[in-house]
C-alpha cells in the first residue's frame, strides 16, 4: 500500500479531551504525521469551547479535515472503518494495519469504559503511562515509519 493511502486510511480519534493544550497537541502530532483526516468525540469544558475553534484553525491551515462528533460509535457509524484500536499501555501489540483504521487515545486522565473498548480492541503502544500525546506520537510512528519524510 503506497504511503498516500496509508495517510488517508489511518484516523486519529481524540476522545474527551477536557484541556485545550492537550487536544491541540494531539493535533499538532496527527498533523506532523500528514494525515488527512482527525476525529475528536466527546469534547467537554475549554477543550470544546475554546479547543476546537483552534483545532479547526490549525486543520483548515494544513489541508486536512477535522471531524467533531458526540462519541465514538459515531465515528464508527459514519466512518466505517475496517479496524477500531483503543490506544493503551495494556492489551495486545498493534498489529500490521490493513485498510480503513481509527486510533482512539484517552485525552483525558480517565481510563476508556469497558463498553468503549468493546467497540474495538485495546491495543499495547509501550508498557508505561507516558500520558496521550506520547501515546500517540508513538503509534502513529509505528504504522506511518515508512511514510514519514
Amino acid at each position: 500500500m503506497d504511503c498516500q493511502q496509508i495517510l488517508s486510511d489511518t484516523i486519529p480519534v481524540i476522545h474527551n479531551p477536557a484541556s485545550v493544550q492537550k487536544l491541540l497537541d494531539a493535533i499538532k502530532v496527527s498533523l506532523g504525521f500528514g494525515v488527512k483526516t482527525i476525529v475528536v468525540t466527546k469534547a467537554v469544558g475549554t477543550a470544546a469551547q475554546q479547543g476546537i475553534p483552534e483545532a479547526f484553525r490549525l486543520v483548515l491551515k494544513s489541508g486536512a479535515t477535522l471531524i467533531v462528533l458526540p462519541d465514538i460509535k459515531d465515528a464508527i457509524e459514519l466512518l466505517r472503518p475496517d479496524s477500531i484500536y483503543f490506544l493503551s499501555t495494556r492489551g495486545n501489540p498493534m498489529d500490521n494495519i490493513k485498510g480503513r483504521t481509527l486510533m482512539i487515545v484517552q485525552a483525558s486522565d480517565q481510563s476508556f469504559m469497558q463498553s468503549e473498548l468493546n467497540l474495538g480492541q485495546q491495543v499495547k503502544v509501550i508498557g508505561r503511562d507516558v500520558g496521550s500525546t506520547a501515546l500517540l506520537t508513538l503509534a502513529l510512528n509505528k504504522v506511518l515509519d515508512k511514510c514519514i519524510e
